[in-house]
């Protein structure tokens, strides 16, 4: 008798149990930790880490280098402490940009090369190889500056296309051949802090045209320096690519554009 007891009061006591276990999955549901965020704002942004800039932070973004400084209220030099906050919104409405893409930075379009940057080179006078003519993709031209030129010779490996998320052309060359500024400008960033992008420059032309050099073995002048169209400022390499190459790209206003609608013909 005892026994059978015994097994009646387990008996009640795990319907009693799963009762419990099935009115609690009827209730509300239980949050998971990693979901208690802040509710979203307007504002996305992200924390500025060493070697970081004002032009790196806008271009990983997206983002018109203008309306980030005026976003954060910077002026000119634009001078950014590690461990600053930097909004990347506000006034310009239907921009939407994921909070993890921005801290994570740019997604690389190849393998990041695991080799240290390569130290600044004096500047050399040898001329590029002769390169395949290529034609525009389209007969746009957008609004230009001055004296544009083609940045280096060789074949024109990949072209611009938005959809694929290819922001630039790849030019193929010889390693340590010259890479030439493309248009007038000054020097705004030289380093390796944009993932896929290996040894970088960017030169800004004006208040509209920003351009980039990316995979480089050596550059051969510094940030700040004010820059002619066509003069030498790196050897081509292959820093963060699969092989020798010249990754160029053209910015209006902090968008990618088809540089193939502003270089000239050759």
């Amino acid at each position: 008798m005892v026994n059978t007891n015994f097994r009646l009061i387990n008996a009640f006591a795990l319907i009693l149990g799963l009762a419990w276990i099935v009115a609690g999955c009827t209730g509300s549901p239980v949050v998971p930790v990693s979901d208690l965020t802040n509710a979203r704002t307007q504002h996305t942004a992200r924390i500025v880490r060493a070697g970081d800039s004002l032009y790196t932070i806008a271009w990983t973004a997206g983002l018109d280098y203008r309306d980030v400084a005026r976003w954060n209220k910077l002026q000119t030099p634009y001078s950014l402490q590690v461990g600053q906050k930097i909004y990347l919104g506000g006034e310009m409405s239907g921009t939407e940009i994921s909070t993890s893409e921005v801290v994570s930075g740019l997604q690389a379009k190849r393998p990041v090369s695991a080799s240290n940057p390569p130290a600044v080179v004096p500047t050399t006078s040898s001329e590029p190889s002769a390169g395949q003519t290529v034609p525009p993709a389209n007969g746009k031209t957008p609004d230009s500056a001055e004296g544009w030129v083609w940045p280096a010779g060789g074949d024109l490996i990949t072209r611009f296309n938005d959809a694929a998320g290819e922001n630039g052309i790849d030019i193929a060359g010889v390693d340590g051949s010259p890479i030439r500024a493309a248009a007038n400008g000054k020097v705004v960033y030289a380093g390796t802090g944009l993932r896929g992008y290996g040894l970088l420059l960017i030169i800004k032309h004006d208040e509209t045209f920003l351009s980039a050099y990316a995979h480089n073995r050596a550059v051969t002048v510094n940030e700040g320096d004010q820059i002619s169209s066509g003069q030498v400022i790196a050897e081509m390499g292959q820093s963060g690519a699969s092989s020798v190459r010249l990754h160029f790209e053209i910015r209006r206003n902090g968008q990618p554009i088809d540089p193939l609608t502003i270089l000239p013909r050759r």
